[in-house]
């Protein structure tokens, strides 16, 4: 074969490979806990389209967001998706050292790539890393009301557009970010009726008129808290979920209406969840379950449907996940872990989660128990996640949870060093001979 033929061929194997390769869709939202998806078990939420691909794909119902370094605590969340490396490693991102981020990888791997919403991350704007953007909104809207639309709208309409006219011969990435819930909390009084604030039942780890926790420097309430200004707040989350729902649906049907949903790999994700009072928080700059764990679907032609996963993994274990459905290779390294061995019951999860918030937060759980350490206070507090899961038992004044503690913190300090987290913890560690 000579080399005019020989390269054609190639030509040829590389197209029937592209068409061959499945589409992504990646939906984003912001601020929206696994108690804002119904199919997370709350039934009083109103999400059939999210339910839908729960219902189709499975379910992660422990993602973390490994922490913050900022009280916009997306922006950390993102640009560990985006760039595949943990926290304190993310911190240094800018334009000049970035790495390769996921669009570029995937463009590498003959993706056309798309990105429509909020962009919040480190490193590269979104018109540098991907093959073409719609509207690229801000991290902090001063409102959803815009001239042209309702932002959540214009977000859904992108999407939708490109789904509809897009006629490449190669697979796409389609990033869809959308703002919602995060404030300014803004929809249609139509979204707002389906959740009467005085019916919002709240967790019994939210009690009224109690102090803000002093242990969380960022906090968005009056002291003390109150249920009534919680229950308003959780109204409108729920009412801004819906509203983008509705619009999840429209993007879905758009792929449907193409004949191309079965050939699509669907995420749906948030960078992190939110506090309406649990544990005396309001905010998201904390180590509780609510804020630091967020919803994580994946529905693929390979995974099982209908199924949940109660290991404990990371929201940017999603990446490379994709890559491993995809059967592509990451060429340049990446710190999160996929979640084929877990999708396929072929592996484990990891023996513990690390958090991190700025550095008067850390966390660590290891086998259903948990560990929160206030570096500057000295205070620990200690939760038993299968029975207490809304963390308001405090297990750190027993007697029997000490060999607890020094294993836990024990395994902390190993994540210390992998992470090269520099916070100062010495005199916690003597305290427990570590």
């Amino acid at each position: 074969m000579n080399k005019k033929k020989v390269f054609y061929f190639l030509i040829v194997l590389f197209t029937i490979h592209i068409h061959a390769q499945q589409n992504i869709l990646f939906i984003e939202s912001d601020d929206q806990s696994n108690q804002a998806v119904g199919a997370y078990g709350n039934e009083a939420m109103l999400t059939p389209n999210i339910d839908a691909l729960a219902k189709e794909g499975t379910s992660f119902t422990a993602a973390y967001n490994m922490g913050c370094w900022s009280p916009a605590v997306c922006i950390p969340s993102r640009t560990m998706l985006i760039y595949g490396k943990y926290i304190w490693e993310s911190q240094k991102i800018n334009k000049q050292n970035a790495p390769k981020s996921l669009p570029e990888k995937l463009h590498d791997n003959g993706y056309y790539t798309y990105m429509t919403g909020k962009w919040h991350a480190m490193g590269k704007n979104a018109k540098e890393i991907f093959d073409e953007t719609g509207s690229i909104q801000p991290g902090q809207l001063k409102t959803y009301n815009s001239p042209a639309g309702h932002i959540t709208d214009i977000t859904a309409n992108e999407a939708v557009n490109f789904l509809n006219t897009y006629d490449n011969v190669k697979p796409f990435f389609a990033y869809v970010a959308f703002n919602a819930p995060h404030v300014p909390r803004q929809t249609e009084q139509k979204y707002y009726d389906m959740y009467p604030a005085d019916e919002m039942v709240l967790p019994p780890s939210v009690v009224d008129n109690t102090p803000l926790n002093k242990n969380v420097k960022y906090q968005y309430a009056n002291d003390p808290l109150s249920s009534k200004t919680m229950q308003k707040r959780v109204q409108q989350n729920n009412a801004m979920v819906t509203h983008m729902d509705t619009r999840i649906g429209d993007i879905i049907q758009a792929l449907k209406n193409k004949g191309i949903y079965d050939n699509t790999i669907i995420v749906f994700t948030s960078d992190h969840g939110i506090n309406f009072g649990e544990n005396g928080v309001a905010g998201k700059v904390c180590l509780y379950e609510p804020s630091v764990t967020a919803p994580l679907i994946i529905k693929a032609p390979s995974v099982t449907p209908n199924s949940k996963i109660a290991s404990r993994v990371y929201l940017q274990d999603v990446v490379p996940t994709l890559f491993d459905l995809l059967d592509l290779e990451i060429q340049e390294p990446t710190d999160f872990e996929s979640l084929a061995p877990l999708l396929t019951h072929t592996g484990k999860a990891r023996a513990s989660i690390y958090l991190a918030m700025f550095d008067d937060q850390r966390g660590i759980i290891s086998k259903n128990k948990k560990l929160i350490v206030y570096p500057k206070t000295g205070n620990l507090e200690l939760y038993d996640l299968i029975n207490d899961p809304w963390e308001t038992k405090n297990l750190i004044g027993e007697h029997q949870s000490k060999s607890t503690i020094t294993s836990l913190l024990s395994q902390l300090k190993e994540w210390q060093l992998k992470t090269l987290d520099k916070t100062d913890l010495t005199t916690i560690y003597l305290k427990y001979n570590l």
